[in-house]
C-alpha cells in the first residue's frame, strides 16, 4: 500500500466520512484510534469538560483492549484468509498490553468508560488480513495526529507534563504504525519523514468513535476485556517515566511583529465582516467570534489593523491587544489566543521595582493551591512571584483571569499615562495593563485597560 494512499485515508478519517471509514477500519485500529486520548487523564480536575474527555478517553482504551482481543483470538484461530505469523501476533498482543496499562493508568486518575459493550460494524476485518493491517497504519497515522494537536495544547493548559507524556505515547504509535506496515509488506516500513499533523484539536479524533458505529452500533456487540489475556510481560516502561517537566512562564518574541503596511491602511467594508467606522477597519470570521463572546469593545477596543499573516499565523490588531489564530490551541475559545503584549512592552523594565519578584501580602491566598471567594483579599502568583488585590483582583477574576489578561507581571505602580499626560495607578499583566480611573467606570471599579495594542504600533 503507498504512503500516498495511507495518507488520503488518514486525512479521509479527518473527515468523519462514515462511508469511507467503515471502507477502511479495522477492530484493532479503530479502538486505538482514541485510546490516544488517554494522555489526559493528568488533568482530569480542571474543569467537567475535561472530565468528559478523559472519561471517553477510557471508553476508547476499553474499546482498543477489548477488540484487539478479538482480532488475536481470530489470528491463532487461523480465521484470516492468510495466516498471520506466530511474531505478528505477538506484536498485536504487545499493543494489546500496552493499551490496558493506558486504561488502568486513566482511569486511576478518575476516568469512568461511558460503556464497557462495543459493536464490529465490519465483521469482514476480523477474517482479511490486508484489511486488518491496512486499517491499522491508516489510524496509527490519525491518532498520531491527535498527539501532535494535544501537544499544541497542553501549554495553553499549563500542562508542560502532558507535553512530554504525548511524545511518549506518539512515539509508540509510530512503532506499531511501522510493524503494521511491514506486516502488510509495505517497503519501506517506516515511509513517512514527519508525521502528518491532520487534526486541529485532540476532540475532533473524540468524534470518530460514534461516526465508526463502534458505540450503538448495529454490528455483533462484545465487552471489555474480550477474548484471551493480557500479555503484560511483553511490555515495558508501562508508565510514563522520566523527570517531570517543568513550566517555564511564556515569553514574549524577541522580534517585534512586522505588520504590512496595507493592514493599516483605513479599508473599505468587506462583505460579511463588520465595520468599525471610527477606525476605519473589519473584523470578521473567528476573530470577530471572539471580540464579540468574550469582552467586545470595552476588553479589546477598537481593530487597529485589518487582518494579516506573519510567522504563519493570522493576526490582528487591536486598541488594547492582538489576536493571534493558533489553530488546535484552544477550540473552546475559537482557537485565538491574544498575544503577550505586557511583556513585549516591558521586556527593559525587569529590573524597575514594580517587576522585580515580591512576597506574598498579608492574608494573600496562593494561586494554584488556596480556595478563592469573593472575600479573598488578595492571590499571591507563584508563577511569576506577584501579587493581585483589590479592584484589580475584581476585574481580572469577573472579565477573563489568565485567558485575556495572564498572570501578573508587577506589582500595583503609579506611571504616567502616554495617551493624557496623567498618573494613574497601574498593573501590568502578560497580556494587558490595568489602570484605575477613579469615577470613570463605578461598574467595573474603576478599572480601564491601557491601549497595549496602540502603543505597540506605534513602536
Amino acid at each position: 500500500m503507498s504512503g500516498t494512499l495511507i495518507r488520503n485515508q488518514a486525512v479521509a478519517a479527518v473527515r468523519l466520512s462514515r462511508r469511507g471509514l467503515l471502507r477502511n477500519t479495522a477492530v484493532a485500529g479503530a479502538g486505538l484510534l482514541l485510546a490516544r486520548l488517554g494522555l489526559l487523564r493528568a488533568v482530569a480536575q480542571e474543569s467537567e469538560s475535561v472530565k468528559q474527555i478523559i472519561d471517553i478517553a477510557a471508553t476508547a482504551e476499553a474499546m482498543a483492549v477489548t477488540l484487539l482481543g478479538g482480532a488475536i483470538d481470530q489470528a491463532r484461530k487461523r480465521a484470516y484468509d492468510r495466516a498471520i505469523p506466530d511474531t505478528v501476533i505477538q506484536v498485536l498482543e504487545a499493543a494489546r498490553a500496552t493499551e490496558q496499562f493506558h486504561y488502568e493508568y486513566l482511569t486511576a486518575a478518575g476516568a469512568q468508560p461511558l460503556t464497557t459493550t462495543f459493536h464490529i460494524p465490519d465483521t469482514s476485518i476480523l477474517t482479511s488480513y490486508s484489511s486488518l493491517f491496512r486499517t491499522i497504519v491508516t489510524l496509527e497515522g490519525a491518532f498520531i495526529a491527535a498527539y501532535i494537536a494535544a501537544a499544541r495544547q497542553f501549554p495553553v493548559l499549563q500542562q508542560p507534563e502532558l507535553v512530554k507524556v504525548a511524545f511518549q505515547i506518539a512515539g509508540t504509535e509510530a512503532e506499531h504504525r511501522v510493524l503494521a506496515n511491514f506486516a502488510l509488506g509495505t517497503r519501506p516500513a517506516n515511509d513517512v519523514a514527519f508525521a502528518p499533523a491532520l487534526f486541529r484539536s485532540v476532540g475532533e479524533a473524540a468524534a470518530t468513535l460514534q461516526q465508526l458505529g463502534y458505540i450503538g452500533g448495529q454490528g455483533p456487540s462484545v465487552s471489555y476485556p474480550g477474548p484471551g489475556t493480557i500479555a503484560r510481560n511483553l511490555v515495558t516502561e508501562q508508565t510514563p517515566g522520566g523527570p517531570l517537566a517543568v513550566c517555564v512562564p511564556p515569553q514574549p518574541s524577541k522580534q517585534p511583529v512586522v505588520v504590512p503596511p496595507e493592514a493599516l491602511r483605513r479599508a473599505d467594508p468587506k462583505p460579511g465582516m463588520q465595520y468599525f467606522a471610527e477606525t476605519g477597519h473589519n473584523v470578521g470570521g473567528v476573530f470577530l467570534q471572539y471580540w464579540q463572546r468574550f469582552g467586545g469593545l470595552p476588553i479589546f477596543g477598537y481593530p487597529l489593523s485589518e487582518e494579516f499573516e506573519y510567522g504563519g499565523m493570522r493576526l490582528q490588531y487591536f486598541e488594547r491587544t492582538r489576536f493571534e489564530f493558533r489553530p488546535g490551541a484552544w477550540p473552546e475559545r475559537l482557537d485565538v489566543l491574544l498575544g503577550l503584549l505586557g511583556r513585549e512592552l516591558t521586556t527593559e523594565r525587569t529590573n524597575e521595582g514594580p517587576f522585580r519578584p515580591s512576597m506574598p501580602l498579608p492574608g494573600a491566598a496562593v494561586w494554584g493551591r488556596d480556595p478563592i471567594t469573593e472575600q479573598t483579599p488578595a492571590i499571591y502568583f507563584p508563577e511569576t512571584q506577584h501579587n493581585l488585590a483589590h479592584g484589580f483582583l475584581r476585574y481580572w477574576l469577573t472579565y477573563g483571569g489568565i485567558a485575556l489578561f495572564g498572570y501578573p507581571i508587577s506589582e500595583e505602580f503609579r506611571e504616567r499615562n502616554r495617551d493624557t499626560g496623567r498618573e494613574y495607578v497601574v498593573q501590568y499583566f502578560e497580556r494587558a495593563r490595568m489602570e484605575w480611573h477613579p469615577g470613570e467606570w463605578p461598574e467595573r471599579w474603576d478599572v480601564l485597560l491601557g491601549r497595549l495594542g496602540a502603543e505597540q504600533l506605534e513602536r
